[in-house]
């Protein structure tokens, strides 16, 4: 089917290309059969454009009210895009260059008016996400392991009144060496195993992120998974993706699943942290309630964390960790997401493969994964134990500017 789809752009695109009216912003252009089965192609300009653009925010009103710090930026007309490939996930990231003559590759992310004419309903969501996104990201302090916020907004504007522009998405660097998950799968047409050297500063920068996003930022990732780590220019791993609008089933901590509710012990033992502070127990109790939900587009369909940030950052705590230990775990054994994303359950054991993993870096993955919350490692303890392992004898970079290539 998709071999067919392609076929059909291919041959029509040398003439449709040419149209003088093909690169309008309204424009779609319709591939179709005649009564001989010759492929066909018509343009036609969409009446309901300026409903999409309607449904877009002004770029002087996006941060208006919030609490992201409003950066120095750019706008770059959508138009001006070329589209290089699609990525994955949702929405409609896309690697582009900004321009004929330059070679520098971006990653945009964003909603164009294809996705508004997929599924209203589908675009108003993405739409929310991404500018959600983007004021997220503007409201972080600056972390070496999260990504930069964006001084590049992608804008549209209507047909009839070219004076004001609408946001659609923003640019970002593209990274190169791709994710953490494209890393691991590298390796298994191989058989090689990445070096210790990697996986060591690796699992400190991961844990350092989400330490800053927890105790600095005061917010939360939700998503901790090896495709929401990208290897930057020196392959250092930065944190991408904070829609905070959906988690990975196969790193989501069991407690965070939307069917628990936590609270404090008010009498009888105590949780006794790694500082040197002695605080109630978190105790969680099965919701037994009507249906709730107010995730509707993602998974769980109850979204604890927002409530937990407020209300109980130690099991916000808690619940993150357990999503890194997964994640250093398929790190570390060398699992891929295509082999656990379709479990039912996921068993975290160590391979014969693994037996180039320590034996204590096994044992702060089990911490992390501990079935009570109360017991698992604290994210400062995690911070620590890596950063100490990733310097060991000046032997590991914590940041892994010359991790070699596998």
């Amino acid at each position: 089917m998709r071999e067919a789809l392609y076929s059909s752009i291919r041959g029509v695109w040398d003439q449709c290309i040419r149209h003088p009216s093909v690169t309008a912003a309204d424009v779609t252009v319709e591939i179709y059969e005649d009564a001989k089965r010759q492929n066909q192609w018509r343009i036609s300009h969409e009446s309901v454009y300026n409903k999409y653009v309607d449904m877009l925010l002004p770029v002087s009103s996006l941060f208006w009210g919030g609490k992201a710090k409003v950066q120095a930026y750019n706008t770059k007309d959508y138009s001006s895009l070329i589209q290089i490939r699609h990525l994955g996930g949702r929405g409609r990231t896309a690697v582009v260059r900004s321009s004929q003559s330059s070679g520098t590759l971006y990653a945009f992310k964003g909603v164009d008016f294809g996705a508004f004419l997929e599924s209203r309903a589908d675009f108003e969501h993405l739409k929310d996400v991404c500018y959600h996104e983007i004021r997220t990201i503007s409201s972080l302090p600056p972390h070496p392991n999260i990504i930069p916020p964006s001084n590049t907004f992608i804008t549209v504007r209507k047909i009839d009144n070219d004076q004001e522009t609408f946001i659609c998405g923003a640019l970002y660097p593209f990274m190169e060496h791709g994710t953490l998950d494209d890393q691991i799968q590298n390796t298994k047409a191989t058989g090689a195993r990445l070096p210790l050297i990697s996986k060591a500063a690796w699992c400190f920068q991961m844990a350092s992120a989400i330490a800053h996003a927890h105790f600095t930022a005061h917010t939360f990732h939700m998503d901790i998974k090896p495709a929401n780590f990208v290897l930057n220019a020196r392959k250092d791993l930065i944190l991408i993706d904070w829609e905070q609008s959906g988690a990975a089933l196969y790193t989501l901590a069991p407690e965070a699943d939307g069917s628990w509710d936590v609270k404090e012990a008010t009498t009888g033992s105590s949780y006794h942290g790694t500082a040197d502070t002695t605080e109630p127990r978190l105790v969680y109790d099965k919701y037994s309630g009507p249906d709730r939900e107010n995730l509707a587009w993602g998974r769980p369909k109850w979204n604890v964390f927002p409530s937990w940030r407020d209300l109980y950052p130690r099991a916000l705590n808690a619940a993150e960790v357990f999503s890194l230990g997964r994640t250093m775990w398929m790190l570390l054994e060398q699992v891929t997401q295509s082999e656990v994303e379709e479990r039912d359950e996921v068993v975290v054991s160590w391979s014969d493969l693994a037996k180039d993993i320590p034996e204590d870096w096994k044992g702060v993955v089990s911490r992390c994964l501990d079935h009570d919350p109360n017991e698992r490692i604290g994210l400062l303890e995690l911070v620590d134990f890596w950063e100490a392992v990733a310097c060991k004898d000046q032997a590991y970079p914590v940041y892994a500017s010359s991790v070699p290539d596998v």
